[in-house]
């Protein structure tokens, strides 16, 4: 077994233990009474071989913080203290953790209340700032909704996600400044709130930046691409991707930030999903950049310029999230193996 793979599976399992001693003995996740870490907790602990803990805190979430519409209950939405205005994008985790613990029909049910929120004009999926003008709508949500689409089945609301990324995948690599989100009618957000400035456009010649969206759309058009056969998928993908390898090299040396996870992420799927180029180099690159953010329990946090002291609920979100994608570029190494043999 090669370095990286050795690195990564210690990372993985030091994760899953600091995540199963959050977990109470009815599933209920530690930070549940505050806030939402556990949207992705189930999906986290299914990559890392723990089905029944998953299943548990599943179906904890499902009697306690769902509603019978398949939307989050009133106050249980927010996620990440900075991130909290896209409810959309945490439903569209939970789907995928419902999924993967077993729980079809809370998977079912939710999807079928964010297919009702999505922008029939556009197939984006709305951001939940209460914003004068028309809705905006933001690419880690859409991105997210439509890989859950995908993982269910749900060709007419992936197909409307897909439609919405390649239009913003259409933005030059070429310019630095690329822009997260569409007002509705317009080609990008390009005067946002100042409440949503920082995460609705991202300077790549500078550090410290909102990495992380193109890797979130990237993700979904491999999978798409996959599932669907669509070539303009996969090379919006890789236009997408541009963004991050052309950029500022703080993603990738900055210890203080975690910005760029989903371009780890990212490079794992379109190594499975685009095996005629070379992704190798970057799933190796992205593998050490997790295990070198790792605390010493074993949990990770968001970008530490932002939040130097991340609640329980920040430190859940992340680890579900880094488990996840370091698991994906596990997996593209073993894929890579394979094919040598």
């Amino acid at each position: 077994m090669d370095a990286e793979l050795r690195a990564a599976r210690n990372a993985r399992e030091r994760a899953v233990a600091w995540l199963l001693a959050r977990i109470g003995p009815e599933g209920e996740p530690e930070d549940a009474l505050e806030r939402n870490g556990w949207s992705r907790l189930g999906w986290g602990l299914a990559v890392g071989g723990q089905f029944d803990a998953a299943a548990a805190v599943v179906s904890w979430v499902g009697a306690n913080r769902i509603a019978a519409d398949g939307g989050f209950q009133p106050g249980r939405v927010s996620g990440q203290s900075y991130i909290a205005s896209y409810p959309h994008y945490w439903l569209g985790t939970f789907v995928i953790s419902a999924w993967m613990a077993g729980r079809l029909d809370l998977a079912i049910r939710s999807m079928a209340y964010l297919r009702s929120r999505q922008d029939p004009a556009t197939g984006g999926m709305p951001i939940a700032l209460d914003l004068p003008g028309e809705p905006v709508c933001d690419m880690l949500s859409t991105a997210q909704v439509g890989l859950s689409a995908v993982v269910l089945g749900d060709r007419e609301t992936a197909d409307a996600c897909a439609r919405w990324v390649r239009s913003l995948a259409s933005q030059s690599a070429a310019e630095s400044l690329v822009f997260h989100s569409f007002r509705k009618g317009e080609a990008v957000w390009s005067d946002p709130d100042p409440a949503f400035a920082w995460a609705a456009a991202a300077d790549f010649a500078k550090p410290r930046q909102a990495f992380y969206p193109p890797g979130m759309g990237a993700v979904f058009l491999a999978r798409y691409a996959g599932r669907y056969g669509c070539s303009s998928s996969l090379d919006a993908a890789r236009r997408l991707l541009e963004f991050n390898i052309r950029g500022h090299q703080a993603q990738f040396d900055d210890i203080a930030s975690v910005q760029a996870c989903k371009f780890g992420w990212a490079a794992g799927e379109m190594s499975l999903a685009d095996p005629e180029a070379d992704w190798t180099p970057w799933v190796r690159r992205m593998i050490t950049w997790f295990v070198d953010r790792q605390a010493p329990e074993g949990w990770w946090g968001p970008s530490t310029f932002a939040d130097p002291d991340p609640s329980i609920a920040d430190r859940l979100v992340k680890t579900s999230e880094h488990l996840m994608e370091l698991s994906v570029c596990m997996a593209a190494l073993g894929a890579v193996t394979s094919r040598r043999i």
